[in-house]
């Protein structure tokens, strides 16, 4: 009987490593994410403390050149952290875009899988009907008789 031999099985291989690849960038983008949401926090811990700041110097009466440079280092806060908001929800989206790669990449290997999986049903019902056939044929030669023998007799 002859080795079962799935012709696809190279293009099953291939997309395992596209795969693997897309788990990768997936990882990678991932991690990237959590280093924009940290950076994100930080700019969001420091717009508050500018706020704090400006509030502070507000009830202590300070100068209006302290007041305004106050002012611009807030809003500078802001904007630095409105900046890092954006850079995190797009880095979302290419966490998202990997994600759906990934889903996609290994939706096309399951599909081979099965189909893999078919073929070898087949392959062994094939196989199986070929060996009954063969054992049929050794049955029902002419002339041909099978006579029982006790193991206990082969022994002797």
């Amino acid at each position: 009987m002859k080795k079962f031999d799935f012709r696809l099985q190279r293009v099953i291989d291939v997309r395992e490593i596209k795969k693997q690849e897309r788990a990768r960038e997936l990882a990678a983008s991932q991690r990237e994410l959590e280093d924009q949401e940290k950076r994100l926090r930080e700019a969001a811990a420091e717009c508050e403390s500018s706020q704090i700041g400006l509030r502070q110097a507000l009830k202590k009466r300070s100068s209006a050149g302290l007041l305004a440079a106050l002012e611009k280092w807030r809003s500078g806060r802001e904007e630095a952290a409105h900046r890092q908001t954006q850079k995190t929800t797009r880095q979302r989206q290419v966490v998202d875009g990997c994600r759906e790669s990934l889903v996609a990449a290994a939706k096309d290997k399951e599909i081979l899988e099965r189909l893999k999986d078919h073929a070898l049903v087949e392959y062994r019902s094939e196989c199986q009907h070929e060996e009954q056939s063969f054992l049929d044929g050794l049955g029902c030669k002419i002339g041909h008789r099978w006579k029982y023998t006790r193991p206990e007799k082969l022994a002797e």
